[in-house]
């Protein structure tokens, strides 16, 4: 098995020495691509907490991003859905992180939503944070906090394959700040989840 990868629409290019676990320094949503390779931002994992830090590049592959959406991994591809929390206890609002295999960017408009499923209920979340920032114009991030309303005791939440990201006023943060598009960019599919080794989510009793 490769040590890393570089197709443009793999959710599992990232190095594989990474965890899927929020609270490890290595953790894989810490990582992404820009045009010196596979990198990871400023914190334990790096050795460097200041975040105004360069990123840690840990694979150098000039050019791995790209500018275009012809060069390179050509456009920032979703590789990671996860509940904001690890269990969701009593009355409590939702909270989603999706995040990207490049940095994305947010130009002032509407913020991106994505639907949770509660129960049959269909909630919107909307995006508050970039990398842990409060989201305000010109933003740039590899991983978007989604919030919604609070739901009750009980509640069962999912997210169904192939959910699509609305309102994406979400843009490619190299280049030409190309908008996001297709389903690589803006669609949770199977195959994201699979790799996420997502589940469904229910809200236990406080």
């Amino acid at each position: 098995m490769p040590l890393w990868g570089t197709t443009a629409t793999s959710a599992t290019n990232k190095p594989k020495h990474l965890t899927n676990d929020v609270n490890s320094p290595y953790d894989v949503t810490t990582v992404y691509a820009d045009n010196s390779g596979w990198v990871q931002r400023p914190g334990a994992g790096s050795g460097n907490n200041n975040k105004d830090a360069q990123p840690e590049i840990l694979v150098a592959i000039g050019g791995l991003a790209g500018i275009t959406t012809s060069t390179g991994l050509k456009h920032p591809t979703i590789t990671r859905i996860r509940w904001g929390e690890s269990a969701y206890t009593g009355a409590v609002a939702i909270t989603v992180h999706v995040t990207w295999d490049e940095k994305v960017k947010y130009v002032a408009g509407s913020a991106a939503t994505i639907v949770v499923v509660s129960t049959g209920t269909n909630i919107t979340c909307t995006a508050t944070h970039f990398d842990g920032v409060a989201i305000a114009n010109g933003i740039t991030g590899n991983t978007i906090k989604f919030a919604g309303t609070t739901v009750d005791e009980g509640a069962t939440l999912s997210i169904a394959d192939d959910t699509a990201i609305g309102d994406p006023d979400l843009f490619d943060a190299l280049g030409a700040n190309d908008a996001l598009s297709g389903a690589d960019s803006t669609t949770i599919t199977a195959a994201v989840k699979t790799a996420s080794s997502y589940s469904t989510r229910t809200v236990t009793a406080s």
